[in-house]
């Protein structure tokens, strides 16, 4: 393995590392401790300060995995050009490495959805309730289900991760 190799790979470990770590943080600690702060529109407004902070930091690092994922196939001689070899996609590597591409896809594409539109939705929403007062049930239908995709997000998101050591491991069987 050259230095380059091992660069992208250290990006790209520590780049999942800390997404996926950051997302749990927010599942784990912020959204148990903004449920719990009273009123609870003050909960919600430091949920979506912590996840605007944090949205900014995700998505620079999802580019970097997708950058340096692209770069460690290529470092592993699987480069663009394998990609339309006859029988590529039947092989265990291919079908992993399929099977990985689709789910970053619905990754991306949900992750956008959640930070773009429904999460800005919530959040002018939010921003109509007057400070002090219950969210009306609408609003709070709306966070959980924003809660929901989160860790969806986040379960398809560890199953990534997991397919990527099925690249580098092989299949276990």
């Amino acid at each position: 393995m050259t230095i380059w190799q091992f660069l992208v790979v250290v990006v790209h470990v520590f780049s999942a590392i800390i997404w996926i770590g950051g997302a749990i943080f927010l599942a784990l600690v912020m959204v148990p401790l903004a449920r719990g702060m009273e009123p609870p529109a003050m909960g919600l407004m430091f949920l979506r300060k912590a996840a605007l902070r944090f949205r900014g930091i995700a998505w620079v690092l999802l580019a970097l995995l997708v950058v340096s994922g692209a770069a460690a196939l290529e470092g592993r001689g699987i480069g663009f050009d394998r990609f339309s070899e006859d029988g590529f996609w039947s092989t265990e590597i291919g079908a992993v490495l399929l099977f990985k591409f689709a789910l970053v896809g619905v990754l991306l594409v949900m992750s956008g959805i959640h930070d773009f539109v429904l999460g800005p939705r919530l959040a002018e929403a939010m921003s109509l309730v007057p400070r002090g007062e219950h969210p009306p049930a609408s609003i709070v239908g709306a966070r959980k289900r924003l809660i929901m995709l989160a860790r969806l997000n986040l379960a398809i998101a560890v199953m990534v991760a997991v397919v990527g050591l099925m690249l580098v491991r092989g299949v276990p069987g």
